[in-house]
């Protein structure tokens, strides 16, 4: 993985844009990040990187031939993050990404996908969505879905790529019509957890998640599987696989098999706008993916 890792489903972190003190921490762990063990061995090559790009600064969008082999995925400093050039590297594989400095491309060899014809609900899931009177929704609060997944958690390092920097650009997109927030609700419509990412043609690249309630995110997760399935999207990128996605029937996707897919054609629902929910978790209890079983979609009818 690179050194700044991917956007990670429930990655714990806080709001850099909170206090001094919180953006000092953000400083100093974000400067600690590349030399975590199982990092350090790339260190110097990100360092050499970074010096090579900014002295050769370099607008538009990332190449293939930009890919470097250390740190595995490095494409260069994302100088320019405007609308076009997110949205054409988004088309080409590529996501921008930090911990601390100028945002960087990254383009892993592997990601993990959602193959929207592969999902598998589980039957016990599927009687606790039925159970459940949570309420899913799209679009209505992204700036408190951004603001959560960058919360801290109990037991996680404080450190997050949501800086002030990703939040505005993550806002601006959203404002555009291009990145789209889940939301789940109580019965008393109190936001328990969500997840917010962008539309990248026939593929949702999921960025963030988090929950404050058991079960919430994998509602949003399901759900959001759902509607996208229902309207003709193909995948949802996770970048990062966990085990609930691989439960689910995620995949770990190689850099060229993932190219292929954005080149298929993009689903109606792609185009910029805002998004409405259809369907309720207990609704979604009932979806029956191509990819499940006929004994768990029957038994969950």
């Amino acid at each position: 993985m690179p050194q700044d890792t991917a956007f990670a489903p429930d990655a714990g972190a806080e709001n850099a844009s909170s206090t001094p003190i919180a953006r000092a921490r953000q400083l100093v762990l974000g400067m600690l990040y590349p030399l975590k063990p199982n990092r350090v061995g790339d260190a110097p090559y990100l360092a050499a990187c970074i010096v090579l790009d900014t002295l050769n600064r370099r607008d538009g969008p990332p190449q293939a031939a930009d890919i470097r082999t250390r740190p595995a995925g490095y494409a260069g400093i994302a100088w320019d993050v405007s609308t076009p050039t997110i949205l054409e590297a988004a088309r080409r594989g590529f996501y921008p990404h930090s911990h601390v400095g100028p945002m960087k491309w990254w383009s892993p060899p592997e990601r993990a996908v959602m193959m929207l014809d592969m999902v598998h609900v589980a039957k016990r899931f599927r009687r606790t969505m039925r159970a459940s009177d949570a309420v899913l929704s799209f679009d209505r609060d992204f700036e408190a879905v951004l603001d959560a997944c960058a919360a801290p958690r109990p037991g996680r390092t404080p450190l997050t790529w949501i800086t002030p920097r990703a939040k505005a650009l993550y806002m601006r997109l959203h404002r555009e019509g291009h990145a789209h927030s889940v939301e789940i609700r109580n019965a008393g419509g109190v936001l328990e957890g969500g997840l917010f990412g962008l539309t990248v043609g026939p593929v949702f690249s999921a960025l963030s998640m988090f929950h404050t309630a058991d079960n919430a995110s994998k509602f949003a997760i399901v759900g959001l599987y759902h509607h996208l399935s229902e309207w003709g999207f193909a995948a949802v990128d996770h970048q990062v696989m966990s085990p609930w996605v691989e439960a689910l029937g995620g995949a770990m996707l190689p850099r060229a098999a993932y190219e292929a897919l954005l080149k298929t054609p993009a689903p109606a629902m792609a185009a910029p706008g805002r998004w409405t929910a259809r369907y309720s978790p207990a609704d979604t209890a009932g979806w029956q993916p191509v990819g499940d079983s006929g004994k768990d979609a029957a038994e969950a009818a």
